[in-house]
C-alpha cells in the first residue's frame, strides 16, 4: 500500500534515451509531447555547447602558454598537436552566439591559465601575464607563440631557459636534437 503513495516515475526520469526517442516520434507525428522537459533539454543543450567551447578555449590557452614559456621542451610537439585538435573542435562547435559570450572572457582565461602554471610549479610566482593573445591569435589554425628568452626567475626549479633563437621544431639555430 505504501507504493500507492509514491509519485509516478516518468520515462524521462528512468530512461532519457527512450524518452527522447518517444518525443521525437511524437513531434514528427504531431502527437502529445512533454513540453516542459523538452524545453529544459533544449536549454541544457545550449549551455552544454557553451561549456564545451569554454573548456576548449581554456585548453588552447593553457597549451599555448606552456609552449611559450617552454616549461617542457620535450613535450612541445605534443602540445602543438593538442592545440591543433582543440582549435578544430572549437571551430566545429563555435556558433556566433557562443563566440559573443566567451570572447570577452579571453583575458580572464589567460590569467587563469598562468595561475594554473604557477600553482603547478611550472612558472614562478609573479610572472607577468603575457601579451599578444587576442582572439585570432588563440583560435586561428597554425598560429603559435614565439619562444622567447625569459629570465631564470620565471622558471621555478628549472635549469634552462628557452633560447630566443628557437626556430621550427623549437630548437635553437645549430642545436641538434
Amino acid at each position: 500500500m505504501a507504493d500507492d503513495l509514491k509519485p509516478a516515475v516518468s520515462l524521462y526520469e528512468t530512461d532519457l534515451v527512450a524518452w527522447s526517442e518517444a518525443q521525437v516520434l511524437a513531434l514528427r507525428r504531431g502527437g502529445p509531447i512533454d513540453r516542459e522537459h523538452i524545453a529544459g533539454e533544449i536549454e541544457d543543450l545550449g549551455k552544454s555547447e557553451q561549456r564545451a567551447c569554454e573548456s576548449l578555449l581554456d585548453q588552447i590557452v593553457l597549451h599555448l602558454l606552456k609552449i611559450q614559456f617552454g616549461v617542457d621542451r620535450a613535450s612541445e610537439q605534443h602540445w602543438r598537436g593538442e592545440v591543433r585538435t582543440f582549435r578544430r573542435n572549437l571551430a566545429r562547435r563555435l556558433t556566433p552566439t557562443i563566440e559573443r559570450r566567451i570572447r570577452p572572457t579571453l583575458e580572464a582565461v589567460i590569467t587563469q591559465a598562468l595561475e594554473d602554471l604557477i600553482e603547478d610549479g611550472l612558472v614562478a610566482a609573479g610572472t607577468p601575464v603575457p601579451t599578444g593573445y587576442d582572439w585570432d591569435a588563440v583560435t586561428t589554425a597554425g598560429r603559435f607563440p614565439p619562444l622567447r628568452a625569459f629570465p631564470d626567475s620565471v622558471f621555478k626549479d628549472r635549469m634552462s631557459v628557452p633560447s630566443p633563437l628557437a626556430g621550427e621544431g623549437g630548437r635553437a639555430a645549430g642545436e641538434v636534437g
